[in-house]
């Protein structure tokens, strides 16, 4: 089955990229696969992925190909088809372990049960009927009583771990812990099998279905490992609504490490004067929620004081702005970032619709709330921030959510200038 895998770095990966974007991947894993400077200009795709599956066995070299490419924009599509693939394989891998588990048990169930002698068959018709119902009923009589026994042991243990007993207060359902035996993606309802642990957690989640939790479980993921970056940029300060903490303020910027950028939501706002452009920070206890870090009151920021640089190739990526014919190609529900020429302002009762263009297409941008309405004309650049990607009457938009956020860049001072709410 590793050649599986095989296969989908080559015929779903390296054949479909072009030249620039392989010699980027080979020049990337010059160090970790051995290749001089000679081997890199040589080495074709089926060499490489050869030299992959030696050093990273199994789905980890899938794996390490989809961590190098996420990072380039233009392989978004690709590194999406990739992680379908590797869905594929695991799922038809694990159908067959299942097969292979089942078929092991029944060998093993045949060479335990003894074989029927000539004496049993010739006095099973009459002398040992009686005896072997007798056997069975007796049996089946004292796994009752055991189970009547077990019923009082269960009720006296603990109702539901601690994990489950906090989800309540903090608002996220706990990650399941799960044993060595049990598959990855296992769902919640297989993982906590115990019956009170079960019904005392739907409790704490107020009646919420299997899929909901998680939904939950993946909506916000606690990250333990800090990390060290540099602030590329960061927006003004802006109040925002939300169901869950009401009337707040908050912030967006956009940092990197030495491999990859990210896009941060601030939600402490004494953390303002850290996020400085070109300030080096090191950032941890924060969470992760649909790709986006967020960093709250229990997050921590701190100055970086050694040296510190952050590759050129990255700062290119993370300020670059998707391709609007690329956004198209998006699932529903991806987070947009990016600057766009506004062509069009179209103004209505409950929400404005922002047409903006590039040279590949165009595409709604619907702003309702404080995004309804806003001082811009045509020629104008929207820099957008947290805007979701959203099917609306068959056509997919952009659109704004409570943490969204909207700068104006005029067109004549080519400035980011103030944004005004009407």
């Amino acid at each position: 089955m590793v050649n599986e895998y095989k296969k989908i770095i080559l015929l779903k990966g390296f054949e479909l990229m072009d030249e620039y974007h392989f010699t980027t991947i080979k020049s990337l894993l010059a160090r970790d696969l051995g290749l001089t400077t000679k081997m890199q200009e040589e080495y074709n795709r089926i060499k490489i992925s050869d030299l992959m599956e030696k050093k990273y066995q199994g789905v980890a070299c899938v794996d390490k190909l989809i961590e190098l490419a996420k990072d380039m924009p233009p392989l978004e599509n690709l590194v999406n088809n990739l992680r379908k693939e590797r869905s594929k394989v695991a799922k038809k891998m694990k159908a067959q372990g299942k097969v292979l588990m089942k078929k092991k048990k029944q060998e093993e169930v045949g060479l335990a049960a003894p074989a029927p002698t000539a004496r049993n068959t010739l006095t099973s018709e009459v002398g040992e009927r009686i005896p072997v119902a007798q056997k069975r009923k007796a049996l089946n009589k004292g796994k009752t009583e055991a189970k009547r026994n077990k019923v009082p042991q269960e009720q006296s243990e603990p109702p539901c771990p601690s994990g489950a007993s906090t989800s309540a207060a903090t608002d996220h359902s706990p990650l399941p812990q799960t044993s060595s035996s049990t598959p990855p993606n296992t769902s919640l309802t297989q993982v906590i099998t115990p019956r009170q642990t079960t019904k005392h957690f739907w409790s704490a989640q107020n009646q919420q279905t299997p899929a909901q939790c998680q939904v939950d479980a993946r909506r916000n993921v606690p990250q333990k490992d800090p990390v060290t970056v540099m602030v590329l940029k960061a927006t003004a300060p802006f109040k925002y609504e939300s169901p869950e903490h009401g009337k707040s303020t908050m912030f967006h910027a956009t940092v990197a490490s030495k491999t990859q950028y990210f896009h941060v939501k601030v939600f402490d706002i004494s953390l303002k004067e850290k996020f400085m452009r070109k300030k080096v920070i090191t950032i941890s206890d924060y969470s992760e929620c649909k790709g986006v870090m967020e960093i709250k009151e229990a997050s921590s920021v701190s100055d970086f004081d050694q040296n510190f640089e952050v590759p050129n190739r990255i700062i290119e990526i993370a300020n670059k702005t998707p391709k609007i014919s690329q956004l198209y190609k998006q699932a529903s529900g991806t987070m947009v970032y990016g600057l766009f020429m506004l062509q069009k302002k179209s103004i209505h009762k409950k929400n404005t619709i922002y047409e903006i263009k590039d040279n590949t297409g165009s595409m709604d941008v619907v702003g309702n709330g404080k995004w309804h309405n806003i001082k811009c004309e045509k020629g104008d650049k929207l820099r957008l921030f947290c805007f979701q990607l959203r099917t609306v009457n068959r056509k997919l938009k952009l659109v704004c959510g409570s943490h969204s956020f909207i700068k104006v860049v005029k067109a004549k001072k080519n400035k980011e200038g103030s944004m005004n709410v009407n």
